[in-house]
C-alpha cells in the first residue's frame, strides 16, 4: 500500500520499498517509538500526554537526544551496516535540530515514526532524508539483550 501524502513530504520513498506497518496514531513520535514507548509523545514541553526524561538536555538538541539514547545503553558509531549483535538507531537532523530517529529491525531494515502518522519500514535511511527530517547525523548501537538480534 502507497501512501501519496507521505511520498509527497517524503520524496525518497516514492521509488522506495516501503512498507506501512500502522495506521496514523498523535499518540507517540518517532523517539518515543525508537525506545518502545507507545503511549507518549517525547518532547520537553510541559503539555498532559509528553514526557521527557529529568535531567536530559533540551530535545531541541543533539545532546538531548545522545543522552536519551545512551540512558538506553546506546554508544555511539560510524556504522550503519546491519551488525546482528547490536540494535542500532539513526538521529536525523536539519542544520537547526534533531528531527527524527530511525531504529534498525534484526531483517537490517529500518522503521521510522513519521511523526503524527504511521509507522513505516524502509530499506535504508536514506528514504526519509529531506527538507523536513534533514540528513542523518549520529549513528548509535546497544549490544542485543540476548547476545543476538531476534527476528521482528
Amino acid at each position: 500500500m502507497r501512501d501519496r501524502e507521505l511520498e509527497e513530504d517524503f520524496p525518497g520513498l516514492v521509488d522506495s520499498l516501503y512498507e506501512i506497518k500502522s495506521p496514523r496514531d498523535p499518540t507517540y513520535n518517532c523517539i518515543a517509538f525508537a525506545v518502545g514507548d507507545l503511549t507518549h509523545w517525547w518532547y520537553d514541553t510541559h503539555v498532559r500526554g509528553y514526557y521527557w526524561p529529568p535531567g536530559v538536555p533540551s530535545a531541541d538538541t543533539i545532546e538531548g537526544w545522545i543522552k536519551v539514547f545512551s540512558d538506553h545503553g546506546y554508544s555511539e558509531t560510524d556504522d550503519a551496516s546491519l551488525e546482528l549483535e547490536y540494535e542500532k538507531v539513526a538521529i536525523y537532523a536539519t542544520p537547526d535540530a534533531p528531527e527524527h530517529v530511525a531504529r534498525q529491525k534484526a531483517s537490517g531494515v529500518w522503521t521510522s515514526k513519521m511523526g503524527k502518522g504511521c509507522d513505516i519500514e524502509h530499506p535504508t535511511l536514506a528514504e526519509v532524508e529531506g527538507a523536513i527530517m534533514g540528513t542523518v547525523v549520529k549513528i548509535m548501537k546497544r549490544p542485543c539483550k540476548h547476545g543476538k538480534r531476534v527476528l521482528e
